[in-house]
């Protein structure tokens, strides 16, 4: 019996990478009206060449998406000539620009029903590698466990941040349904500590030659059928 049900967002609950162009798209606004010299000194492919720049000095950063943004705008400040100070207030207001349209999406169709719904039934937690907030979204209110790479600092598939909601949420693998869109760090992630699994597969994508996951949907309507499988435990 499942007792604890565990969430991916990004591409589970809405789509990502739209949000993320758009957000890109704002910040870089935001630079060419406070800090110019940043895009007059730094072309695209320049600005590029930061993340590689930045993730060969200090790797641990991959599994932050926060701090890596951070830390490569502030890289790019100073290349383009802003003094350490300035170039890390700049980076810190840019990044507040970039979260708030980071979190101008769309819910999937049956996202919110489908978390009030099941919340009444299991414990629900998020697993994200992302750096999207549920507080912001107003989701927070039917998780009572959240968990994300740039707390815990090691992103999906490694068991830490799988075990880290276990342990707070108070349950075991077997009795814990982790649901998410990734092959490998979804799916592979939560078999590898002993979690049940379901792979949203909202494209219809074909699964990889990896351990199948126990289940599939294509729309978040479907989870509760799925759910029959493994009632709810008392």
């Amino acid at each position: 019996m499942i007792r604890l049900l565990t969430f991916d967002l990004d591409n589970t609950l809405w789509e990502t990478e739209p949000v993320v162009a758009a957000a890109e798209r704002r910040l870089l606004e935001w630079f060419a009206e406070h800090a110019p010299l940043f895009l007059q000194r730094l072309d695209a492919d320049a600005r590029r060449a930061l993340r590689h720049e930045v993730l060969t000095a200090n790797p641990a950063l991959r599994h932050s998406v926060t701090a890596l943004r951070l830390a490569i705008m502030e890289l790019g400040l100073r290349r383009a000539g802003y003094s350490e100070d300035h170039a890390q207030a700049l980076a810190r207001q840019g990044f507040e620009v970039f979260l708030e349209a980071r979190h101008a999406l769309t819910f999937f169709p049956h996202a919110e029903a489908l978390l009030q719904q099941l919340s009444s039934q299991y414990i629900l937690a998020t697993i994200s590698n992302g750096n999207a907030d549920v507080r912001r979204l107003g989701l927070d209110r039917y998780f009572k466990v959240l968990v994300s790479a740039d707390e815990i600092g090691l992103s999906k598939p490694d068991p830490a941040p799988f075990l880290a909601a276990l342990e707070r949420a108070g349950a075991e693998p077997n009795e814990t349904l982790h649901i998410g869109d990734h092959p490998v760090d979804d799916i592979q992630g939560a078999q590898a500590v002993g979690m049940h699994t379901l792979w949203f597969n909202r494209l219809g994508l074909e699964w990889p030659d990896l351990a199948r996951p126990h289940g599939e949907v294509r729309c978040l309507s479907e989870i509760p059928g799925f759910l029959q499988k493994y009632p709810p435990r008392p």
